[in-house]
């Protein structure tokens, strides 16, 4: 993956959690549940990995360093961690 589709994901991560965090202001607790979901499909679409394989990866630690990812381009706050920091296997 190019760095131009990496940061595509990135953005479509930082655009839904917005989203979310506005879905639970107006306290719409569905949508704000679909697009959870719609962030971790992304995570998981970004790294290539198929959630029936999940023996394999912990899907955890795989949306958490891709949220962590994502948000760095926005702020310098944030730490970015390696596969094994992340607890990935």
């Amino acid at each position: 993956m190019d760095s131009s589709e990496a940061t595509a994901y990135a953005w479509i991560i930082r655009t839904l959690v917005t989203c979310r965090e506005e879905a639970e202001r107006l306290d719409l607790k569905d949508l704000s549940n679909l697009i959870n979901m719609a962030v971790f499909q992304t995570a998981l679409d970004w790294e290539g990995r198929d959630p029936a394989d999940g023996a394999k990866t912990s899907l955890d630690a795989l949306l958490r360093l891709k949220m962590k990812l994502a948000f760095s381009e926005r702020s310098d706050n944030v730490v970015l961690l390696n596969s094994k920091t992340a607890g990935e296997a």
